[in-house]
């Protein structure tokens, strides 16, 4: 510390002021304390930018992967137009499935080409995702001639009438999706168009278990090659928005295929 003595005021007094000089710091001093209220450190800062940035970027992939996944559903119009009185929903989602293969003479006239019906399955999802069960309808119960009509909204007033539950959303998938993942999870492909809903549910069964398996969630490129493979032979009904879907799949991210139910429905 050094004392200034400065000149003589005006007054002829001389004004006392001390002047304090910090001493040179050292190597072996503690770094200064950091003021309160300040700017955090630049490291801070850094660190804090890297995160934002690669929150930034995977929500852009996400962003990506969504649209490229929805841009290959088709879309079902008018599927629940002008229904009434219909049965009271339900916990968790009723989808009416409609499984379909290429041409056939009962062609299904709200889906683009030639699509005959091979199958109809209501999908119940459990409120928690956990659970599924998965009932295949008669199609000699008059259900399979109210689907190949139109418009679509027909099936799901048929099925609703028949089966006295509520049906959530329409979906109809080519079944040779399902071959393709068969495929892909090395199961034996062999199926044939026409089956019984017995076979059809064994065959199902051994491509879920394929399919649905832990170590799924730690293939990135697996699992981006199975929902490629299941929108691009899907169509859903025009009520199911992008926001739906997306809290569908992940409420659905810890099933298994033993976690699985197949049966037949009844009537009410």
């Amino acid at each position: 510390m050094a004392t200034l003595t400065p000149p003589t005021g005006r007054s002829g007094v001389r004004e006392s002021r001390t002047v304090h000089v910090a001493a040179p710091r050292h190597s072996w001093d503690l770094p200064p304390a950091p003021v309160p209220g300040g700017a955090p450190p630049r490291r801070v800062r850094r660190l804090l930018g890297v995160v934002g940035l690669l929150g930034l970027v995977l929500a852009l992939v996400a962003l990506g992967l969504n649209l490229s996944l929805t841009s290959r559903l088709d879309r079902i119009d008018g599927a629940f137009d002008g229904l009434a009185a219909r049965p009271a929903a339900a916990p968790g989602e009723t989808i009416l499935l409609v499984a379909t293969r290429p041409g056939g003479a009962a062609d299904v006239p709200w889906l683009a080409g030639e699509q005959s019906i091979e199958g109809l399955m209501l999908v119940e999802i459990g409120a928690n995702g956990a659970n599924v069960r998965v009932e295949s309808l008669p199609l000699a119960a008059g259900i399979g001639a109210a689907v190949a009509s139109s418009p679509p909204s027909s099936s799901v007033k048929a099925v609703e009438s028949w089966s006295g539950r509520r049906v959530d959303h329409l979906t109809a998938v080519d079944w040779r999706a399902f071959v393709q993942l068969a495929a892909h999870n090395g199961v034996d492909t062999a199926y044939s168009y026409g089956s019984s809903a017995s076979v059809q549910h064994d065959y199902l069964r051994e491509v879920l278990e394929g399919t649905l398996h832990a170590e799924l969630r730690k293939q990135p490129l697996n699992l981006y090659r199975a929902l490629i493979t299941t929108a691009s032979g899907t169509a859903i009904d025009d009520e199911w928005s992008v926001l739906e879907l997306d809290l569908l799949l992940l409420s659905l991210r810890n099933l298994r295929s033993q976690h699985i139910e197949f049966s037949n429905a009844q009537p009410r």
